[in-house]
């Protein structure tokens, strides 16, 4: 007499039967044991007839209650939790693929030609109905490369398509770079329910995106694989590489026109698009106030569909509180809402007066900003006068801090480069360079300031780049960052650090005048004052750390170098939860 405990039994014991059977040993004809949920589908369908049950017969409680939470979870997390997105370089599918194709007489041709022609190659095997990999016996890394998409395959069979969706591409050049990872991904059998994200990161790679992906919607293997995926294609736009690649102003303002083109591209070919954006918390990878970031973005490249990333102190700051995480959810809906649903409107950001000045700008800003960090003495400063060294012996970011090879500003991984700019208070990646682009673009020419004005009153974007700009120049201190550049020898200290000096002074008087404020953050006081409140208790962590890092440089015995190692990472991880700005 008690219908739904029996129901709700057999439920439990076929969850257990499922949770026993995923735990076995996989075989490749692996197959839903008798007894079991063959996915979270089924389990769904067994809750929501008891709560049909429930609501016929007056139980609307309990159907509403901790069954329908139940249901809400399921209908959420599944029986995967949570949805794992895999991420590789691009350069490591490609030396898979020059050693698969030479196993087929084909790895000359692989390696000398270029990005159309591999493309060819890959397309010939995608029509092909022949395996591509009968073993795994290759060399270590493309055994292991392989190997990555046959646990896809294991994962989506034990636990369901849900736990691996995605598979992202870093450092995205080309066509082939796409059409690669859809030839390992068919070799697996995973080709028809994985989606393909290419990553577009450096300035260079931005400008070839619309290019790129006009020639992979055109290929015939790959329009067959995005007619299987329901959520169309999802474009991920770097923010930190293409930051230390050519400075602010100019990073932000080719991210923008990149989503326009590429917008504009997807609407012509009929093709769902999803921008994911790769920030971080620091304003040098894309940080700041999500809602605000939103609202900058090209209307039509958001389209009620946006992904982005949370990382680093972003996280705690904004989830670790449930009052904190539901206004931050709310601000952010509320700003994917506003964004989709405002009509297009004649503005001078497209193609009038705003534009011609953006255009102005970003190539002066970047060109200032290079000749700070493209040289010998702007790479011996920044590898001596901040802690990226250290950083890499950090369990957090990327390691080691460069790719290989020669130390140059290419082989600097992105998220080093900003958190070691960071710590030593001068927080470059956030502001050098919009001082020399607004003096070249006005050329004190009253008119021209005016313009710059009128852009911050009515642009978000333009906005959104000045207030960002200002937090960063406050996050900073350039007196602390003159402690740090002691760890330099001279000449380079002298030379780098007036260089900094002389911008810092450039970009704030600038920024004062074009938003008519006194002093930074005049316009936002409750900010103003959380930073001028929160930096004192930040700064004797720095000057500790400079002392630290002087005799940690001095080469003592290796007892001390071991303790003293751990007292600078400590020290790392105090100023980075106290600036909250270097994610």
């Amino acid at each position: 007499r008690q219908p739904y405990r029996q129901k709700l039994a057999f439920v439990y014991k076929k969850l257990q039967a499922t949770l026993e059977a995923t735990a076995r040993p996989w075989r490749a004809d692996h197959r839903p044991v008798p007894g079991t949920y063959a996915s979270a589908t089924h389990f769904l369908e067994d809750l929501r007839v008891i709560q049909t049950s429930l609501r016929r017969r007056a139980g609307n409680r309990l159907a509403d209650g901790a069954l329908g939470t139940l249901i809400t979870q399921a209908e959420i997390f599944g029986f995967h939790l949570a949805t794992l997105d895999l991420r590789q370089h691009a350069q490591r599918h490609a030396d898979a693929l020059a050693e698969i194709f030479g196993r087929y007489g084909q790895g000359e041709a692989w390696r000398s030609g270029n990005d159309a022609q591999r493309a060819e190659m890959i397309t010939a095997e995608l029509v092909s109905p022949r395996p591509l990999t009968a073993r795994l016996d290759f060399s270590k890394n493309t055994n292991e490369t392989l190997e990555l998409f046959r646990l896809v395959r294991r994962a989506h069979d034990r636990i369901g398509r849900a736990a691996i969706e995605t598979y992202i591409v870093s450092m995205t050049r080309g066509v082939a770079d796409i059409l690669g990872i859809q030839l390992l991904a068919k070799d697996a059998g995973v080709d028809e329910a994985l989606d393909i994200v290419p990553l577009f990161e450096t300035v260079a790679d931005l400008h070839q995106a619309p290019s790129t992906m006009e020639t992979l919607f055109q290929n015939p293997a790959y329009a067959s694989h995005l007619r299987n995926r329901p959520a169309g294609q999802t474009i991920m736009i770097g923010y930190s590489d293409s930051n230390k690649d050519a400075g602010y102003v100019a990073a932000n303002w080719e991210l923008q026109l990149a989503q326009r083109s590429l917008a504009a591209l997807a609407s012509a070919r009929g093709v769902s698009l999803t921008f994911f954006h790769g920030r971080g918390g620091s304003v040098g990878r894309g940080g700041g106030p999500t809602n605000r970031a939103v609202l900058a973005q090209p209307p039509e490249s958001v389209g009620g569909r946006l992904r982005f990333t949370e990382q680093g102190e972003s996280i705690t700051a904004r989830y670790s509180d449930k009052q904190l995480a539901r206004r931050h959810l709310e601000q952010l809906l509320h700003a994917v809402l506003w964004t989709t649903g405002k009509k297009p409107i004649s503005s001078p950001s497209r193609g009038g007066v705003w534009e011609v000045a953006m255009n102005a700008m970003a190539p002066t800003s970047e060109a200032s900003y290079r000749a700070l960090v493209e040289n010998e003495d702007g790479l011996a400063y920044f590898r001596s006068a901040t802690p990226v060294s250290e950083l890499g012996q950090l369990n957090i970011g990327s390691r080691p801090a460069h790719r290989g090879g020669a130390v140059n500003l290419q082989s600097l991984r992105a998220i080093p480069w900003v958190f070691a700019w960071t710590q030593s208070r001068v927080t470059l990646p956030g502001w050098y360079g919009f001082g020399a682009a607004m003096a070249s673009f006005t050329d004190n020419n009253d008119g021209r300031w005016e313009t710059l004005a009128q852009m911050y009153r009515n642009w978000p974007f333009f906005r959104t780049l000045v207030d960002n700009c200002q937090v960063s120049l406050r996050t900073g201190d350039l007196r602390i960052a003159e402690v740090y550049s002691s760890l330099a020898e001279e000449p380079v200290r002298g030379r780098v650090f007036a260089l900094i000096q002389a911008e810092h002074e450039r970009t704030v008087k600038g920024l004062c005048r074009l938003t008519g404020q006194h002093d930074l953050l005049d316009l936002f006081p409750w900010l103003q004052h959380s930073i001028r409140v929160r930096n004192p208790y930040i700064d004797p962590m720095n000057y500790v750390q400079v002392a630290l890092l002087r005799r940690l440089r001095a080469k003592p015995d290796a007892l001390e170098v071991d303790a003293l190692r751990d007292v600078v990472l400590l020290s790392v991880n105090g100023i980075a939860s106290g600036l909250r700005s270097t994610g």
